[in-house]
């Protein structure tokens, strides 16, 4: 029964906070795209929407750990694991400048599609090889202009909770970008809710946690990369299930 009353509410919830703030953030897009290039206060607002799904939701709570390794002055490929939707919104809590790479489907899902166009995110159609290539092209640009990018390597959210396979897309931009990659392990995300489920759960232990950023020049090719910056990722997720 809670697990009804819980999604109704969230449901209810997202619409009523939709309705509200994508008016606002198309009045912040007009009057700050003129100075703005990079739409930093844009993304602050969609880092405060997408954060108050979470704080207004009494039976979720996010523990972070290690936010300080991420320097505001720095552009960096920022990676995680991938356990369910609600990892955006967790990643969104982090407040912190960056272009989300998300899959093309996400831009028909009213308001939160829009908002993602307004915010100038990098979308890819992953079954187009040509999508892939202006998708990478488009991600070397923004890292060279200063802003960071958010790239789950998975590519789609695990089943079961355990790390999937890392594609190399992400190393590879750090490699030609010469950015370094800042790894996030996020922690039972997905007792919130399931992959291929509407139905939202408990969960007031949550964690999330920020590694030191890990540099192309130490590894010999990315491949190497990215095999390192998963065991970071599943040496914490292991550590936490002890």
């Amino acid at each position: 029964m809670l697990t009804f009353f819980m999604t109704i509410y969230e449901v209810v919830l997202f619409i009523s906070v939709c309705f509200i703030l994508y008016p606002i953030a198309v009045i912040l897009f007009i009057f700050t795209a003129p100075f703005d290039k990079k739409r930093v206060i844009l993304h602050k607002f969609s880092c405060f929407w997408g954060s108050l799904y979470i704080w207004l939701q009494p039976w979720w709570k996010v523990n972070w750990e290690g936010k300080e390794n991420i320097k505001d002055n720095q552009s960096y490929v920022i990676v995680s694991n991938h356990q369910t939707l609600i990892d955006i919104l967790v990643i969104y809590s982090i407040f912190k400048h960056f272009k989300w790479v998300a899959k093309n489907s996400l831009l028909r899902v009213p308001f939160v599609g829009w908002n993602m166009a307004l915010n100038g995110y990098i979308i890819v159609k992953r079954s187009d090889t040509k999508s892939q290539i202006k998708m990478m092209k488009q991600s070397e640009k923004t890292l060279k202009s200063g802003s960071s990018i958010m790239i789950f390597p998975e590519g789609t959210r695990s089943a079961d909770g355990n790390i999937g396979r890392f594609k190399r897309g992400a190393f590879i931009l750090s490699e030609i970008a010469d950015v370094p990659v800042i790894p996030i392990a996020l922690h039972n995300v997905d007792k919130a809710v399931r992959k291929n489920s509407i139905w939202l759960n408990k969960s007031r232990d949550m964690k999330a946690k920020v590694f030191p950023a890990v540099y192309p020049k130490d590894f010999k090719n990315t491949k190497e990369m990215s095999a390192a910056v998963k065991d970071i990722i599943a040496n914490q997720l292991e550590e936490w299930k002890k």
